[in-house]
């Protein structure tokens, strides 16, 4: 057996990889300078547990969605994801709506 660890930065990739087959959605990014400093308002976290990781999820969802739906879609996707790439056992997909933008956005 090879043990392994992924860096916060492989798991975030992992996590983006996701929401790439998740239509509606996408994270939000900081608005303003002074958030991105302060270091407040980061759409996408995955926390360490002993048993498994967590994910905190800040996204931008397409009007037209519901929301419910989406949410739930956005935690299978997650999930799956870590289970099948990463073999991480995913505790919880905290999932935030941060924004709703106009169905013709690009």
């Amino acid at each position: 057996m090879v043990d392994y660890e992924l860096s916060e930065s492989a798991l975030l990739h992992l996590l983006a990889f996701a929401l790439e087959d998740v239509e509606g959605v996408r994270l939000a990014g900081p608005r303003k300078v002074g958030e991105v400093l302060a270091g407040r308002r980061r759409s996408a976290r995955v926390l360490r547990e002993d048993d498994g990781v967590r994910v905190e999820l800040g996204l931008v969802a397409r009007y037209g969605r519901s929301l419910p739906e989406l949410g739930r879609e956005v935690q299978r996707a997650v999930s799956e994801a870590f289970r099948a790439t990463a073999g991480l056992k995913v505790n919880r997909v905290d999932v935030v709506f941060l924004e709703v933008e106009p169905a013709d956005a690009p």
